[in-house]
């Protein structure tokens, strides 16, 4: 392994909404080599990824898995997305030993669900569970052994856990592994040319939230208020996009004043921190914990709860002093450069490569 830590070889092991696209750019900016893998491109997203299995037979893509060993070994630090991206089917434990056996320095990254999250909600541990009221995407879900096992290899095999928000950071913090758990380091968010940022038309005040994982997200009680908004307000234009690709979902972003991410959370996703970087407000969680996990008192996002009259007043105060949408697009804006830009972010996860 290389031992100057301003010229590493630098894997992001899987794909979430961009968020490992945005960290290669971060590690990139900073003068490092940089890639990503992802085994299926984050789904319909169709998210470009460096590395990838083509392939479309069970057997193929193991060939290709195989095919990219002799690559993926000459990195020097490997960033794990989430430990699905180790399982069985995608020769997870064989991976991992190999890293471990050349030396390359691991970090789990605490993004999506895992087994850590599934647990935390169920024991209270996290007060707003995305997952409360509705059922789990499929049965024993990451509650299979399989999936223990290969969340308990990840963790065991990694330098250091990172929590990416406070609703992962609680999970891991509770578990067997707490003593690897870092403080939160923001998600990052890559967005390559940040448009000027949309004079807001108070005649014509446009809101959008986007459709994906309706009941994770809190959608029926999103739509509820706005529905409530727009029978209210002459002045509103709603947008509810469903299953876009990510490049798709952009374009729509040049048009929007207002964006709600989500409702069942602590914090908030990257879907949020697009429509910051594009000069939104934005409706998000973002809630007492979110806010301490980042060590500031308070954000300019809006903070809702998963509660159609909160949303709906939320709202209603917003368009009531449209005047002052401006104003708050640039403290959004300026939050999320702040927070979220990939350099940052990467320089605070290339600290915590360096501590021994």
């Amino acid at each position: 392994m290389r031992s100057k830590i301003n010229n590493m070889k630098i894997l992001i092991y899987g794909e979430y909404s961009g968020y490992g696209k945005s960290l290669a750019a971060g590690f990139r900016e900073l003068g490092h080599e940089a890639a990503v893998f992802s085994p299926n491109g984050d789904g319909w997203k169709k998210l470009d990824a460096d590395y990838g299995l083509v392939a479309k037979t069970k057997i193929g893509k193991l060939k290709d898995l195989f095919g990219l060993i002799p690559i993926f070994i000459t990195f020097d630090v490997i960033y794990i997305m989430n430990p699905s991206f180790f399982s069985f089917k995608l020769l997870g434990p064989l991976m991992l030993l190999l890293f471990k056996l050349k030396g390359i320095k691991l970090f789990l990254l605490c993004c999506g669900d895992d087994v850590e999250y599934i647990k935390a909600g169920e024991s209270g541990i996290i007060n707003k569970f995305v997952f409360t009221g509705i059922d789990y995407p499929a049965i024993k879900y990451f509650k299979k052994t399989a999936e223990k096992i290969i969340n308990y290899l990840c963790a065991k095999a990694a330098n250091k856990i990172i929590p990416t928000m406070y609703d992962y950071q609680a999970p891991w913090k509770a578990s067997r592994f707490n003593y690897k758990v870092t403080e939160v380091v923001p998600l990052a968010c890559y967005v390559e040319n940040i448009p000027k940022i949309k004079p807001t038309n108070t005649k014509a005040i446009k809101i959008m939230h986007g459709i994906n994982r309706r009941d994770v997200k809190g959608t029926d009680v999103i739509l509820a208020a706005l529905k409530r908004i727009e029978s209210t307000f002459s002045n509103v234009e709603i947008y509810t996009p469903e299953k876009l690709s990510q490049s798709e979902y952009l374009k729509l972003f040049s048009e929007i004043d207002i964006s709600i991410d989500q409702c069942k959370c602590h914090s908030y996703g990257m879907n949020a921190i697009y429509a910051m970087m594009h000069g939104h407000v934005v409706l998000a969680p973002a809630d007492e914990q979110h806010c301490a996990s980042f060590n500031i008192y308070k954000s300019p996002v809006v903070s809702i709860n998963h509660d159609a009259d909160d949303i709906f007043h939320k709202l209603k105060i917003l368009i009531m002093s449209a005047e002052s949408l401006d104003r708050l697009k640039i403290e959004t804006v300026d939050y999320a450069a702040r927070y979220h830009k990939p350099a940052h972010v990467c320089n605070l996860l290339l600290k915590i490569a360096s501590v021994k």
